[in-house]
């Protein structure tokens, strides 16, 4: 018995065959040219079965029109002669007749004939008109493509590149930071060492105190290098401390002149006579740190190298109109403190204010942050007791500025509602722990001179 012949597939073959020229279109084994030729040809073609849909569409359009009413087709005959008009005269008698009842019986279906007539004469041109627009197959669109496929593969290639530099370089960077921070382990091991082998000869006789000295002055230059490091890394960015420092400002305009300028003692990266710059006020700072000395400098500020109290020592009486001490005391022994405050109190001008900014130790917060993370603290010093140095050097006016508030979103919630019974009790209680835990971080204590 005869096996019934395989159907075929039309839609598998033609796949296989586009699947094939793609593949050999891939490996270069059609002419380009050519290629793009069959594919205008193909676009000619679409463009012809386009046309000829669209007269077909506008004939049908035109026979619609004119057969839309089935009530209008009127009597006639093919006859001649005297049957002819026998023929016709039954013809329009029986029209006459059947006219009514049909426009009755046939009243529906003209009204969905006009319908849809309607309906047809408003999609018909629509489509025609949408056809006309169509953007149709420009042959450039393939080198365009072509070249998109190029440019986005070498896309991918240079961030890959990029990828792999980037990561050689942040290993390189690593291995070298690793270098560096050895380097300064060894510089300062080697420092300290021999610091101790120099100040053994100096007991011996050995050496004088210039070579002990120089040791000093190099290995204290080393830390000064690592404290500057600390400072940009914990301090906050110089926008941020202008900013902040920007409030002392008004409490030295009345007696800062350039015979007597302001003296910011302890400068530090000289971000406040930065702002006394823009602010048109003279002054001038002194640190005993060279790395900090030599970053003021490279910004155009007028800085010494040195300590704040033998830089004192050597000014004349009443040559200052301020001194700024920000985040100094908290450093000082109290031998060093009360020396430093009654020098400053000396050396200012009548009319001339003295502050100090310094951690606030009625802020427990402060005991998780900035007072034990800096190792050069010494210990916090109370509010009321800068207030009484203060006024025990002879400056009057002395208040207490406190700044740098927690953020609220720091704080102890309350019970919002009435305040009674055990809320106004429980609230109370959440003020005390606020004000001790999360109030100002910082406070400045003013004075001035007498005029």
């Amino acid at each position: 018995m005869d096996q019934p012949a395989p159907k075929l597939d039309v839609t598998a073959l033609l796949a296989e065959v586009e699947r094939n020229v793609q593949e050999k279109k891939a490996q270069g084994f059609y002419d380009p040219a050519e290629i793009r030729k069959v594919e205008a040809a193909a676009v000619d073609f679409d463009l012809a079965v386009q046309d000829m849909a669209t007269a077909q569409l506008e004939a049908l359009r035109g026979e619609l029109n004119l057969l839309w009413n089935p009530l209008e087709w009127g009597v006639t005959t093919h006859r001649a002669g005297l049957k002819g008009r026998l023929v016709l005269g039954l013809k329009k008698l029986i029209f006459k007749l059947t006219r009514f009842p049909l426009s009755v019986w046939l009243a529906r279906q003209v009204r969905f004939n006009d319908e849809l007539l309607k309906t047809i004469n408003i999609l018909i041109p629509q489509h025609l008109a949408h056809q006309r627009y169509i953007p149709q197959t420009d042959p450039r669109l393939d080198a365009l493509e072509d070249l998109a496929r190029t440019q986005a593969q070498r896309l991918r290639d240079l961030d890959r590149r990029l990828a792999e530099l980037a990561a050689g370089h942040q290993s390189r960077l690593g291995a070298l930071e690793r270098e560096t921070s050895q380097g300064r382990n060894q510089t300062e091991a080697l420092l300290a060492r021999l610091e101790r082998i120099v100040a053994d000869q100096a007991r011996a006789g050995v050496v004088g105190a210039e070579a002990v000295a120089a040791v000093a002055s190099a290995r204290t230059a080393s830390r000064g290098s690592a404290y500057l490091a600390f400072e940009d890394l914990h301090r906050g960015s110089r926008e941020e401390i202008m900013a902040r420092q920007g409030v002392y400002l008004p409490h030295f305009r009345a007696a800062a002149r350039p015979e007597t300028p302001v003296l910011d003692l302890g400068c530090g990266r000289g971000e406040f006579l930065e702002a006394c710059r823009a602010a048109g006020i003279p002054a001038r700072g002194v640190d005993l740190n060279p790395a900090m000395v030599a970053a003021c400098r490279e910004r155009g500020l007028e800085v010494a190298e040195g300590d704040a109290l033998e830089h004192l020592r050597g000014l004349p009486e009443a040559s200052l109109g301020g001194i700024l001490m920000a985040q100094v005391i908290e450093h000082l022994t109290t031998d060093q403190l009360t020396e430093l405050i009654s020098l400053c109190a000396a050396k200012l001008a009548p009319g001339g204010a003295l502050i100090a900014e310094t951690i606030n130790p009625q802020c427990l917060l402060t005991f998780a942050g900035a007072f034990y993370l800096d190792l050069t603290h010494n210990k916090p010093i109370h509010p009321e007791a800068t207030r009484f140095l203060w006024q025990w050097a002879g400056l009057e006016k002395v208040e207490v500025l406190y700044l740098s508030p927690v953020p609220p979103d720091f704080r102890l919630e309350r019970i919002e509602g009435t305040e009674a019974g055990i809320n106004a009790i429980f609230n109370r209680n959440v003020q005390r722990l606020n004000d001790l835990l999360y109030s100002h971080l910082d406070y400045a204590v003013v004075g001035r001179k007498p005029a």
